[in-house]
């Protein structure tokens, strides 16, 4: 009997014992559940913060990406551009500078031109005649015979513009195409001045030449001394003469060179 209430005794404890087994089991299970789940929750919240912030590098990444992108293309589009004007600049500057070339030869051939006409000042080597009544003219038969006539001046004027001489003036007065030199009575007029003796007349061009035509044997020169004329030829590595003064239009009949009365 007292065997039987020990083997109960034992059960009892036994069941318990398996009781709070289950127990502590479930309680165990319940909070591993628990703790399992806080920290699922605590590892999710924890990525979803991150996450966030790595969106929001990302897209700022993208955009700055983007940015650089158009910027890049906004530079490429840019040195193109600067590329064009370049080769446009260089266009321009190359036309330029064929125009300037051409209108300095246009300067170069007007300047030319105006000291031909004598519309300029111009300075070269020469030679001077100077013409003067005979001083024995007073005692001729003929007294025009010992005095410089308009036609002796031309005809120095002729020889000189024949041997190359580049411009001329009589007493100053610069002599063109249209110039005329003439006879009013006993006094001499060069473009409409009237002029005195002695007439100097100054030509620029080659001094040798010039001289050698005006002392050709049985020239101009010679023609004139036979009538016991003052006449001097001097030549000269600088001579100077003056601007034409007055009107420039051809006179009727005048044809360059050739001065005429």
């Amino acid at each position: 009997m007292h065997r039987t209430n020990s083997s109960r005794q034992t059960m009892k404890n036994s069941l318990r014992v398996r009781k709070i087994h289950v127990y502590l089991t479930l309680v165990l299970l319940v909070f591993g559940f628990i703790v399992a789940y806080s920290v699922q929750l605590t590892m999710s919240g924890a990525s979803n913060l991150p996450s966030s912030t790595n969106d929001n590098e990302w897209e700022k990444k993208v955009r700055l990406n983007e940015k650089l992108i158009n910027e890049k293309e906004t530079n490429e589009n840019l040195e193109k551009r600067l590329a064009k004007l370049r080769m446009e600049v260089t266009a321009k500057e190359k036309e330029l500078s064929e125009r300037q070339t051409a209108s300095k030869q246009v300067l170069s051939r007007l300047e030319e031109l105006r000291m031909r006409a004598g519309l300029i000042p111009v300075t070269g080597p020469g030679v001077t005649v100077t013409l003067e009544d005979s001083k024995s003219a007073h005692t001729f038969d003929n007294v025009a015979e010992g005095i410089v006539h308009d036609q002796n001046i031309r005809d120095v004027v002729n020889e000189l513009f024949a041997a190359g001489a580049e411009g001329i003036s009589v007493n100053g007065q610069r002599l063109i195409g249209g110039s005329s030199i003439r006879c009013v009575g006993p006094t001499v007029i060069v473009n409409d001045t009237k002029l005195a003796p002695p007439f100097v007349i100054e030509a620029i061009g080659n001094k040798d030449t010039l001289v050698g035509a005006l002392r050709l044997p049985g020239g101009v020169i010679d023609i004139l001394k036979q009538r016991t004329l003052e006449i001097s030829i001097n030549s000269s590595d600088k001579v100077e003469l003056p601007a034409h003064v007055g009107e420039t239009q051809t006179k009727a009949g005048i044809k360059p060179p050739a001065i005429q009365g």
